[in-house]
């Protein structure tokens, strides 16, 4: 009981500095120019705040700050290192490999501090099985963020879900540390979810895959001796990110565009430009992260069982992704200056 007080303390500590934050963020973003303009590979339509994510990121610093006592010391600097390059990119805009340059960096200090995934127990596989997942998921959560509260939402779930084993597992500086992500970027939710007032940018995107994916191989968990279980988990627990990565990866190299390039290809946009729209679309992802994070923190309770049912979430998720290949290709919102240019020419 007190481990559960302790942890929504914290994410209400979190969540209420980070709208408090926000809240005063939007208030400055216009006299600061802090402001993201329509593009014709995003989608939104009217210029909106960006950079939400430094308020993420320092709330998230004040209440480990507080409360933190220095646990995964090298998670939260790096966490924080990232998210200061995302904020560099959403000002100036980066090239991709520089910003992979930084992302490696920081992916390699955490290794160098001891946090490696071991999965095979071979060091060198399981090394580069550390840094291909870290790298990977941070930036398939900076894909993901490309429509009204689905990055944001889909944290908060990862996070939540991967409470309950890292608490099973003992690791309650683990799940104050996610709880606290949660809260952070429940607060920014708040002034997100469509019509979104402010978008968290790089600067969170990037911290919330860099973060969790970190967090998700740093706790201790039992040693299954199954393989396949044991790749099969953070893979359930991150099942969405992960889907859309391929789904966009596999849609761009066939059509001969750079995967680093965005659009509006991604499992978002095809859903939004069907019959459901953008809050049903947004809701239906959410589902699909919570089924794989339920299924992932099970993994660790019943390792050989869950084998079946990740199979077939797996399958099922395949053959969504063939659907949502198949649909036509989106139509992007008319934003209100694209209908005055066209009214004038």
């Amino acid at each position: 009981m007190i481990a559960f007080e302790n942890l929504a303390l914290r994410f209400l500590a979190a969540a209420g500095l980070s709208a408090v934050l926000i809240a005063i963020y939007l208030r400055l973003s216009t006299r600061l120019r802090l402001v993201a303009v329509p593009r014709a590979d995003r989608w939104h339509s009217q210029p909106t705040p960006n950079s939400g994510g430094i308020a993420i990121l320092i709330s998230c610093a004040i209440v480990y700050g507080i409360a933190g006592r220095g646990q995964y010391g090298s998670i939260a600097f790096f966490a924080g290192a990232v998210s200061i390059l995302g904020l560099i990119d959403d000002r100036v805009g980066l090239r991709p490999l520089v910003k992979f340059a930084g992302q490696s960096i920081a992916a390699i200090g955490v290794i160098a501090s001891g946090v490696v995934f071991r999965p095979t127990g071979w060091n060198p596989f399981d090394l580069a099985i550390t840094y291909l997942w870290i790298a990977g998921i941070t930036n398939a959560f900076n894909l993901i963020d490309n429509m009204d509260g689905l990055c944001a939402g889909v944290a908060i779930i990862i996070a939540g879900f991967r409470c309950w084993p890292a608490i099973q597992n003992g690791d309650i500086a683990g799940a104050q540390l996610l709880a606290t992500i949660a809260g952070a970027f429940f607060g920014f939710l708040i002034f997100n979810y469509k019509p979104a007032r402010i978008f968290m940018g790089d600067a969170g995107s990037m911290f919330a895959g860099f973060s969790l994916a970190c967090l998700a191989i740093a706790s201790p968990v039992p040693n299954t001796r199954i393989f396949v279980s044991a790749i099969l988990g953070p893979a359930l627990t991150f099942l969405y990110p992960i889907f859309d990565t391929m789904l966009v990866s596999v849609l761009r190299t066939t059509a001969g565009r750079p995967i680093s390039v965005g659009g509006r290809d991604h499992s978002s946009h095809r859903l939004a430009s069907s019959r459901l729209g953008e809050r049903r679309a947004v809701w239906v992802l959410w589902a699909l992260a919570a089924l794989g994070s339920a299924a992932g923190a099970y993994t660790y309770r019943m390792p050989a069982g869950v084998l079946a049912i990740g199979g077939l979430l797996l399958i099922a998720t395949a053959v969504f992704g063939v659907f949502l290949a198949n649909l036509p290709a989106c139509q992007m919102p008319e934003s209100p200056q694209a209908r005055s240019h066209q009214m004038t020419h």
